[in-house]
């Protein structure tokens, strides 16, 4: 969301003027709203017919993605399709029915983790430059300056992206699409070495394998084990990095995650420790279901609630929203090294990656404690500067909504 942009702490969207491009002067009534899950479509065209760049909208239980991309190739449509699922988004770009680029919300599709993949970093190379990325200067653009990676390796990084964006696209089955027709930007885009047809038949063969990988992992809190014999089998560098991580200790869900190779992936090379019989899976018990939750999950929690603090406070008391970004510069002292670098961007985000990686050098043994010591400390702090600003209806308010969402999270922290 733009910075010029503000939401008052009863959920009122103020849009200035001067942002409101083709919807200024239009009166009220022909404005449409329709709700795209966490996202809001706002069109100025309430009558079919009337956009100068039509749209498709609906549901992806009663179209699938495969279906869609099919559809935009077959009419060598350009434009832009959205694809909308709770807490993700991925928007694929076509110019003639072609796959031209892709993006998305989803920390597994980022470049740096495609690169890191690829072979062409390694994760400290990664580390290394990861707080010099800004909106002006791109991860790309730093790493080939640094000569960490060849023009040509970004490049290819870049296609893979595109391709992995996509490919895991085939996985959803519920959610909404927006697809916009119109030219699309010229920067950024890649000439793939498949076309669309031969993108989705990948696709589709990626979801049916995806099925048979889940049959050998149906439940993903199951914990993943190393079995007590000696196997003799030629391992892959994905199975080999999964083997390394396994210590009886994570879930599925948590390797997955812990892996950065994405969920098709990752599910792929577990499945293969398992089929050759290196690796075997088992419930958890109670208390270790309880102890071991995974803390991607509370993390994104706590930074949903400390985004609603930061965008209140910037709403009601417009500069508020600095006493949270000033804590995270003279933290408690034995939280100093794991908001080394960590703040907030324009949207109130709170960058966990970083305080993440920070708990794991501060706090090898219990990077875990750490991370989530650290996280109630500032959230803690957030409530109080919150209630000492705000007035006692903006106050309730926020309580109320924040309660709501605690009580969400009492069922995944400890």
């Amino acid at each position: 969301m733009s910075d010029d942009l503000t939401i008052t702490t009863e959920g009122d969207l103020v849009i200035p003027a001067e942002r409101l491009g083709k919807l200024r002067g239009l009166p009220p009534e022909s404005i449409r709203i329709v709700r795209l899950y966490d996202d809001l479509l706002v069109c100025g065209q309430p009558h079919p017919g009337e956009r100068q760049s039509p749209l498709f909208y609906g549901d992806l239980r009663l179209f699938h993605v495969g279906e869609l991309m099919a559809l935009i190739a077959s009419m060598r449509r350009d434009g832009r399709l959205s694809l909308f699922v709770p807490y993700a988004q991925k928007t694929v770009y076509f110019s003639g029915g072609e796959i031209v680029y892709a993006t998305s919300t989803v920390e597994d599709d980022r470049l740096g983790e495609i690169l890191w993949r690829r072979g062409f970093l390694t994760l400290e190379q990664l580390y290394e430059v990861h707080d010099l990325v800004t909106l002006q200067k791109k991860l790309g653009a730093i790493l080939v300056e640094r000569k960490l990676i060849t023009p040509r390796q970004l490049y290819e990084g870049i296609k893979e992206q595109v391709l992995e964006i996509v490919y895991s696209a085939f996985h959803f089955h519920k959610g909404e699409f927006l697809f916009v027709d119109g030219k699309v930007p010229v920067k950024g885009r890649v000439r793939l070495d498949a076309g669309t047809k031969e993108v989705i038949m990948e696709g589709i063969h990626r979801m049916e394998e995806m099925t048979r990988l889940e049959e050998f992992f149906p439940d993903r809190g199951m914990l993943v084990v190393l079995r007590p014999v000696v196997v003799d089998a030629r391992l892959g560098e994905p199975e080999k990095h999964v083997h390394k991580l396994i210590d009886g200790k994570k879930t599925v869900e948590a390797i997955i995650a812990e892996s950065h190779l994405g969920e098709y992936e990752a599910l792929k090379a577990m499945a293969k420790l398992r089929r050759v019989g290196i690796v075997d899976v088992r419930e958890q018990a109670v208390d270790e279901m309880h102890a071991e939750s995974p803390l991607p999950t509370v993390m994104q929690a706590y930074s949903r609630m400390l985004r609603y603090i930061h965008q209140t406070l910037k709403a009601e008391d417009p500069g508020g929203e600095l006493r949270l970004e000033g804590y995270l510069g003279s933290p408690a002292p034995k939280h100093i090294k794991v908001f080394l670098n960590v703040g907030f961007d324009s949207n109130g985000r709170l960058d966990t990656d970083t305080l993440f990686r920070n708990a794991r050098e501060a706090s090898p043994d219990d990077p875990r404690g750490a991370a989530m010591e650290a996280l109630r400390g500032l959230y803690d702090y957030a409530v109080f500067q919150a209630m000492d600003v705000l007035d006692d209806e903006a106050c309730d308010h926020m309580m109320a909504k924040l309660q709501k969402m605690r009580s969400r999270l009492d069922s995944e922290e400890e």
